[in-house]
């Protein structure tokens, strides 16, 4: 398994990547598997490293230490990566399949977030929400099409609810969200020839890109915030873990049991909303 993490908590999302090589057991079909991860930092990207090298997973970076001592088995590379530059993109993934010998599966779990009223929303703003989430997500499925071209393999893009049911402050972001879920369906539609899967994840866990969020609203809308999940989740949580449950949703769709399963919005919310 490979995984390769951006460190960047804010933009522009620049930082140290590992490459890991490894074995993950928490589905037996993706045993041997070589999956890239980017957004490994924090939040969906670390829980999801975090999980995998519980099982016998390789993984790295500033947090690899803590990793490691629970993990004595684990194999460290480290390699820089913006995922707003397609040169990086493409070196990134060159030197991964370099390292493993090949590649099966890419979980995107980079992204940015930021609140502002429709009318004032800068233009670095705008640029930089498409930069992370829009061109991010293109040049990381582009920088790994190659390698999967030949024999197949999945692609997991960040997705969000906000995409069809956007919160105030939120317009921007709720743009850049339906922009990937349009680019993951048509890709999956090109690219199902190739045996390529290309799915995207709608989760509604605590990450701490939640919690920036929630940290920046002002009281009020954070109690607005709270009400909007509690009457949107049929489960009494308002949000998941990331852990517990989106990393086993993760490892299905990235293994042969989801075979069948491509061009999908797949929520993993508690119900906030409801996909079609």
């Amino acid at each position: 398994m490979i995984t390769i993490q951006n460190v960047s908590q804010n933009p522009p999302p620049h930082g140290d990547c590992a490459i890991e090589e490894t074995a993950c057991h928490i589905i037996p079909s993706i045993t041997g598997r070589h999956i890239l991860i980017t957004g490994y930092a924090s939040g969906i990207g670390k829980s999801t490293a975090e999980a995998f090298a519980a099982h016998g997973v390789h993984v790295g970076q500033s947090v690899a230490s803590e990793i490691s001592s629970k993990n004595s088995n684990t194999k460290i590379k480290y390699q820089h990566l913006d995922v707003t530059a397609r040169s990086e993109c493409r070196a990134v993934v060159e030197t991964a399949v370099r390292f493993l010998g090949g590649l099966d599966s890419l979980i995107h779990a980079t992204g940015y977030i930021h609140q502002d009223a429709a009318e004032t929303i800068a233009d670095s703003e705008i640029d930089r929400m498409l930069d992370v989430n829009i061109k991010g997500t293109i040049f990381m499925n582009q920088a790994v099409f190659p390698y999967l071209k030949t024999r197949g393999g999945t692609i997991l893009n960040p997705e969000s609810d906000l995409a069809s049911e956007p919160l105030p402050l939120l317009a921007h972001y709720s743009a850049s969200k339906s922009a990937v879920q349009s680019f993951t369906r048509a890709v999956a539609r090109e690219w199902g020839k190739y045996g390529i899967r290309v799915n995207a994840v709608l989760p509604a866990v605590w990450t701490p890109m939640i919690d920036g969020y929630r940290e920046s609203l002002e009281k009020e809308n954070v109690v607005g915030h709270d009400v909007f999940m509690n009457d949107r989740a049929f489960l009494e949580e308002k949000f998941g873990d990331m852990e517990i449950d989106l990393v086993p949703v993760l490892a299905f769709l990235v293994s042969d049991a989801s075979r069948w399963v491509t061009g999908q919005l797949v929520p993993v919310n508690g119900g906030v909303s409801l996909v079609r």
